[in-house]
């Protein structure tokens, strides 16, 4: 079976933290995407910061909520559509707990946002400088609502199922309602992603290829638990 390369870099206060080669991709589609001088490269290139500290910082607010809720360290994994926290010692969180593990990611983002809006607002800078600034306050707000989507595995649809799961005390149902609605949203994406986006086909085959197919598995889970 192919296995996607993967680097350690370092440890963020405990946390062992690896890039895959997908992430390289990643940063290589945003900062090239839409190049065709040297400035336009020059400011693409700005993207691999932007998404290097975004993803990173978003990923090690799971990590210190699980620290905190007594887990201990996880590793941190930079991937190609995005990052994950990886923490071997808490297969059966509550779901109280789980709820501030998931949306621990989404405020740290959010924190970014609000740090270089202000930046922005007060400071002002211009030229790359403003234009990082600038970008990684949108970026950072951008995926702190798409995270906040009631669509699993993505942070809103974990805490829709520890919702679920703590209102019916059922975890086969919980897995159950959590895939159906999350398709649902899946659907409305792929409906907007031709309707809005000039790369329709090509977020449409991202989208199910990250977001439906896991909850596909979700549904075969729950009803093998029947």
């Amino acid at each position: 079976m192919f296995e996607v390369p993967r680097w350690k870099l370092f440890k963020l206060n405990g946390n062992p933290v690896f890039i895959e080669a997908w992430f390289l991709l990643l940063i290589a589609f945003f900062a090239f995407q839409n190049v065709r001088t040297a400035d336009q490269l020059v400011s693409g290139l700005l993207w691999a910061p932007i998404l290097f500290v975004s993803i990173l910082w978003h990923e090690y607010g799971h990590a210190l909520a699980i620290d905190r809720f007594g887990y201990g360290k996880s590793t941190i994994i930079l991937q190609g559509m995005g990052g994950v926290t990886i923490n071997t010692n808490r297969a059966a969180t509550p779901p109280g707990q789980s709820i501030v593990i998931s949306l621990a990611g989404p405020a740290f983002s959010f924190s970014l946002t609000v740090i270089f809006g202000a930046i922005a607002y007060f400071v002002n800078p211009t030229g790359l400088l403003g234009e990082f600034v600038i970008h990684m306050a949108q970026a950072n707000l951008v995926w702190t609502i798409f995270n906040l989507l009631p669509i699993f595995p993505m942070d809103g649809g974990n805490v829709m199922r520890s919702v679920i799961q703590k209102i019916t005390r059922n975890t086969r149902r919980s897995y159950e309602l959590t895939a159906w609605i999350s398709l649902f949203f899946v659907a409305l994406l792929v409906l907007a992603s031709f309707t809005y986006f000039q790369q329709g086909l090509f977020f449409t085959i991202l989208i199910v290829f990250i977001l439906a197919g896991p909850n596909v598995q979700l549904l075969k889970a729950a009803r093998s638990a029947r």
